[in-house]
């Protein structure tokens, strides 16, 4: 009799293993299924994003040399203005 009973909750427990093994697949399926979205959603995003960010870093190369020219004339101008104020 006891065998039964040792038998009956090895089986019940092998069953219930069952049951959350598949319920597990099936939400893990799911997540790669999203998963893959995503990943194809944030690989479009890049691909329409990266003409843009490679004119705006032409932009800023071509303003470089120019922003530099203003920097020194700005040093220069509050170089004078020092000069002046210790005469």
């Amino acid at each position: 009799m006891l065998w039964l009973i040792a038998a009956a909750l090895v089986l019940l427990a092998l069953v219930i293993l069952v049951v959350v093994a598949v319920k597990v697949g099936g939400t893990l399926r799911r997540f790669g299924v999203v998963a893959q979205s995503l990943q194809r959603r944030l690989l479009d995003g890049q691909r329409r994003v990266e003409p843009h960010l490679v004119q705006l870093q032409a932009t800023v190369e071509a303003l470089q040399p120019r922003l530099e020219s203003m920097q020194e004339q700005a040093l220069v101008l509050q170089a004078r203005r020092g000069g002046d104020e210790n005469s």
